[in-house]
Formats: C-alpha cells, structure tokens, sequence
C-alpha cells in the first residue's frame, strides 16, 4: 500500500505543479470570478499536502527470520531502519478483529517487536486469508498459535 500511495502522491503533486504554473502564467483560467478560481486551487493544494504528509509519512515493513534472528525492515521514501532480535524474544503474531469504514469486519496479523513497534503483517476483509498468515508465521518462528482474551482480539 505504501508504493502505490508514494506513486499517486507523485503523480498529484506532479499534475497539481504543471496547473499551479499554467494558473500563474496565464493569470488564471478565466471560467470563474479569480477569488474562486484561487480558492479552487488552494483546495487542491491543501488536499494535495495532507496526502503528501499522509502517504510518504507511510512506511514498508519486510521482516525476515534467519538462524533464529528476526530482522524488521523499515522503509519510508527517503529513509529506512532496521531492527534485529533473538527469535526467542518476538512477541506472538495475534489476530485482531476490527471494523472497517463501513461497519463490515476486518481482520489484522499483528507482531510487536521487543522495541515495541507494531507491525500489521496481513490485513484483509477475509478472516481465513489473514488467519492463514499469521499461522504461517507463527509455525516459522516455532510456536503454537494462542487464544487472546482481549475483547478486540479474535483468537
């Protein structure tokens, strides 16, 4: 989700710079009264920076498990970190039950790192789909999955 909000925040702030400078060079585009016209366009760039901050703020997670090490990568679009610890330490993948905008269900593996980091590895509509992941991962890393009591937590 990251590379494609990365993208289209590109692609818009692109799009919304040649407009700026048409705007300016032609002294607006003559459609409407110019207070419109430039109330229009700081809309524009007032959505386009909030997406800005929103989308590049996101970042990308790869966490892989080699001879009992875990490393998580973290990657934003211009700077990146890395955290490594013993297997032994990694908390256990949970599924945690949610709503999505729209009331229906949403299901999401989640791993905390011993720094404390949480990190969604699967999230989907499709409980089965999400449940299948964090199995995956919890049989990777050498555990029996558990049921959590947490209310918000579907075990």
């Amino acid at each position: 989700m990251a590379i494609a909000g990365w993208v289209f925040m590109a692609i818009w702030t692109g799009i919304l710079c040649l407009f700026t400078y048409i705007f300016m060079r032609d002294g607006g585009f003559r459609q409407y009264d110019p207070a419109v016209e430039w109330a229009i366009l700081a809309l524009f760039w007032l959505f386009g920076l909030g997406g800005c901050s929103s989308f590049f703020g996101m970042p990308r997670f790869r966490m892989t498990i080699v001879n009992g090490q875990v490393t998580v990568h973290e990657r934003w679009l211009l700077r990146r970190s890395s955290e490594t610890f013993s297997l032994k330490v990694m908390a256990e993948p949970v599924v945690i039950r949610d709503k999505d905008s729209e009331g229906d269900p949403y299901f999401r593996c989640r791993v905390v790192t011993p720094a404390g980091r949480s990190i969604i590895v699967s999230e989907s509509n499709d409980e089965e789909k999400v449940r299948a992941v964090c199995k995956t991962l919890t049989e990777a890393i050498g555990r029996r999955p558990k049921s959590r009591p947490d209310g918000n937590e579907a075990g």
